[in-house]
């Protein structure tokens, strides 16, 4: 029997499981073929360089209204404050998508510690972990960047495996859900999520910006935000919190051993819900509105509905 046979999410799971020790332990690396994934050498230079790709950077930055609420989680300074860039890249000679005809081949926002990816899809002689990091080095040091945004997540593979695979009834969700959800290492989920097509093109963006080993992807967020999914990436330092885990461990004291009951995916995983801005509260009121709107129509449906005559 394989070890994917074994696993919650087969294939997909084992995958994740191996990207993620390629990441954080390559010299365990059980694998009998070397990581494909080299350090990149991408410059944004290279990409203007580029006779095919087009690159507008005359654009104005704004917090995407899909992560607003999610992003005053984060205590990083919006566009108003400066250091905050909005890029858009073309590739004018590829035949265009019928399936998405509307999309750049890149199109995103960086600021200080955070790369906002709205837009992408694959073009010819360029990985698009490469591209994003080559994106963000023009601005900034990679090794500032903390978190990786991916907006109304539209690729297939990612988001049938999300709505469909995570959030069921077996694993006590359901699609969409109000709470945002953070899947951590060690979980099936999060090592599935890093076997999707999206998760593994946030691998190589480690794989290829940092030295082996000293960093991670420590936190996979999924949220829906107008019943789109949006996914969150957080990026750590492996040293760092291995220091803080043993400080930890020497300051904990002993407790007296419980044996909980088996929990759903819905308890195992922690909500978040942020703080409620402006995008939070139109949501909210919307649902609202809708909700009202259906208990008026309950109540004109009893209003008019038969009535039990009364023998006088």
């Amino acid at each position: 029997m394989s070890l994917s046979s074994t696993l919650k999410y087969s294939e997909r799971q084992a995958a994740g499981q191996l990207l993620q020790q390629r990441i954080e332990s390559p010299a365990s690396d059980p694998s009998p073929q070397k990581c494909p994934i080299l350090p990149s050498s991408l410059t944004f230079k290279d990409l203007r360089k580029a006779k095919q790709l087009e690159i507008d950077m005359d654009l104005s930055p704004y917090i995407p209204i899909q992560i607003e609420a999610d992003f005053a989680g984060l205590e990083i300074m919006g566009p108003t404050g400066g250091a905050w860039e909005k890029v858009a890249i073309d590739e004018t000679d590829a035949s265009p998508d019928p399936r998405y005809s509307d999309i750049h081949t890149w199109e995103g926002q960086v600021a200080p510690g955070v790369l906002i990816i709205e837009e992408i899809k694959r073009t010819k002689g360029f990985r698009m972990s490469e591209v994003s990091q080559a994106i963000y080095e023009e601005f900034f040091p990679i090794n500032t960047l903390q978190y990786v945004y991916l907006i109304d997540v539209c690729n297939t593979d990612t988001r049938s495996f999300v709505q469909d695979e995570i959030y069921t009834g077996s694993n006590g969700l359901a699609w969409p859900d109000d709470a945002i959800r953070d899947w951590m290492p060690g979980t099936p989920e999060f090592e599935a999520l890093l076997g999707t097509a999206l998760g593994h093109n946030m691998a190589f963006l480690i794989l290829g910006a940092f030295k082996r080993g000293t960093r991670r992807i420590s936190r996979i967020r999924t949220f829906s935000s107008f019943e789109v999914l949006q996914m969150q990436f957080a990026i750590e330092d492996i040293e760092q919190t291995e220091q803080t885990e043993q400080t930890e461990e020497t300051e904990e004291t002993e407790a007296p051993i419980q044996t909980p009951a088996a929990p759903s995916i819905a308890s195992t995983s922690t909500a978040y819900t942020g703080p409620e801005t402006r995008a939070a509260v139109r949501r909210r009121l919307n649902l609202e509105a809708q909700k009202r709107k259906k208990d008026d129509d309950e109540d004109e449906d009893e209003d008019t509905g038969p009535k039990k005559i009364q023998k006088k």
